[in-house]
C-alpha cells in the first residue's frame, strides 16, 4: 500500500509540474526548436523588396552595360512577378526603368530608348518565365520585338540628326579605313566589300545585341528560381523544336533571294536586305536545333565533360565553316532524331478506367 501511494503522488506531482511548465516540452510537443542547437533554420525566399532592389540595380548596371543589366533584371523580376500581382508587377518596371532612364540621361553613357529596350526584354523574359508561358514561340516574340524596337530607334534617332543608317555604315567604314592606311588595289577591294555587306545585313547585328540580352535574362531567370525554389517552368536546350512553320518560312526566303533580279529596281535592295538578314535568323534558330541534339546525346550517351566540351566546339567550327548544325537543325525537323512527342496529344486516366480497359 506504501508503494502504490507513493507511485500516486509522484503521477499527481509530474502532472502539476508539466501543467506549470508547458514550453519545456515544446521540442517534444512538435514546437520551435531554439536556433543554435543543431537546428537549421527552413530555406526561404527573397522577399518583394530584395527583388526590387536587385531590380533597381540591374537597371543601373543596364545603362552601362545592357547585357549584364539584363541578368540582374532577371534575377529580380521573377521574384517579384512570381506572386502575380498587378501592383507588384507595376512596382517592377517603375524600379528598374525610373533608375535605368535616370542613370542613361544623367551619365550619357548610351542613349535611353536603347537602354530601356533591353531592360524590357529582361522584364518580359522573367514575366513570361514566372507564368510558365516562356515557349519558344514566345522567345521568339520577344527577340524579334527587341530587335525591331532597338532597330526603330536608332534610326528615329539618326533622322532628328539628319542622317541615315546607310550614311553612318559610310561613316564607320570610311573611318576604318583611314585607320588602317588603304594603299592598295586589294585592300580597297575589301574595304567596299566591307561596305557593302555591312549595308545589307547591318539589321542581323541588332538582332545578335537582342538574342544575347534574352539570354542573359533567361540565365538571371534561371539562376534566381533555383536558389530561391520557384515554381518556373524553364525550357531546356534538349527540348527545344523549332515550329515546322518555319521551313515554309525558309522556303519563302530563298524564294525572295531569288527574285532580287525579278522584281523592280525599287524594290531590289529592300527585297535584299530582307530576306538575306531573314535568312540569318532562321540559321541562328535551326543552327540552335542542331546544338540541341548534340546537348541530347551528350546527356543520353553519358558523354564526359570534356568529350563534350570537345563535341560543342567541333560543332561551332563545323557551323562557321559548313553550317554542319544548321543542316542537322534542319534535317531533324523530319528525323526527330529526338523523338520528341510532336503532334502527340496524351490524356491521364484514373486507375479505374485502366483496371477496366486492362480486365
Amino acid at each position: 500500500m506504501t508503494v502504490e501511494k507513493d507511485t500516486d503522488e509522484q503521477t499527481r506531482a509530474l502532472a502539476l509540474w508539466n501543467a506549470s511548465n508547458p514550453k519545456d516540452n515544446s521540442s517534444e510537443q512538435g514546437g520551435i526548436v531554439p536556433a543554435g542547437d543543431g537546428a537549421q533554420a527552413p530555406r526561404g525566399r527573397s522577399s518583394l523588396v530584395a527583388g526590387l532592389v536587385i531590380c533597381a540595380l540591374g537597371g543601373v548596371i543596364a545603362a552601362y552595360i545592357p547585357m549584364l543589366g539584363c541578368f540582374a533584371i532577371g534575377c529580380g523580376a521573377v521574384i517579384t512577378l512570381a506572386a502575380r500581382s498587378p501592383l507588384q508587377s507595376i512596382a517592377t518596371l517603375a524600379c528598374t526603368l525610373v533608375p535605368t532612364a535616370i542613370v542613361a540621361a544623367v551619365a550619357q553613357v548610351a542613349t535611353v530608348p536603347s537602354v530601356l529596350v533591353a531592360c524590357a526584354i529582361g522584364i518580359g523574359t522573367a514575366w513570361a518565365s514566372a507564368r510558365s508561358r516562356l515557349s519558344l514561340s514566345v522567345a521568339f516574340a520577344l527577340i524579334t520585338c527587341g530587335t525591331l524596337a532597338l532597330i526603330g530607334v536608332d534610326v528615329i534617332q539618326l533622322q532628328s540628326m539628319g542622317s541615315s543608317m546607310a550614311d553612318m555604315i559610310t561613316q564607320l567604314v570610311n573611318v576604318y579605313a583611314s585607320g588602317i592606311g588603304v594603299s592598295s588595289v586589294s585592300a580597297a577591294t575589301q574595304v567596299e566589300t566591307l561596305r557593302a555587306t555591312l549595308q545589307v545585313y547591318w539589321p542581323s547585328a541588332y538582332l545578335v545585341v537582342a538574342l544575347i540580352e534574352f539570354l542573359c535574362a533567361l540565365l538571371g531567370v534561371r539562376a534566381s528560381a533555383k536558389r530561391e525554389d520557384l515554381r518556373v517552368t524553364m525550357p531546356t536546350l534538349i527540348e527545344y523544336d523549332v515550329p515546322v512553320w518555319l521551313v515554309g518560312v525558309l522556303v519563302a526566303d530563298i524564294l525572295g533571294l531569288a527574285a532580287v533580279g525579278v522584281v523592280p529596281q525599287a524594290y531590289t535592295n529592300a527585297v535584299n536586305m530582307v530576306s538575306a538578314n531573314v535568312l540569318v535568323a532562321l540559321r541562328i534558330a535551326f543552327a540552335i536545333q542542331g546544338f540541341a541534339i548534340i546537348a541530347w546525346l551528350i546527356q543520353t550517351r553519358h558523354v564526359g565533360a570534356f568529350a563534350g566540351a570537345c563535341t560543342i566546339v567541333a560543332g561551332l567550327f563545323l557551323e562557321d565553316q559548313f553550317y554542319v548544325m544548321t543542316i542537322v537543325g534542319l534535317v531533324d525537323v523530319w528525323k526527330n532524331f529526338r523523338h520528341l512527342p510532336r503532334g502527340v496529344k496524351t490524356t491521364i486516366q484514373s486507375n479505374t478506367d485502366q483496371d477496366q480497359k486492362s480486365a
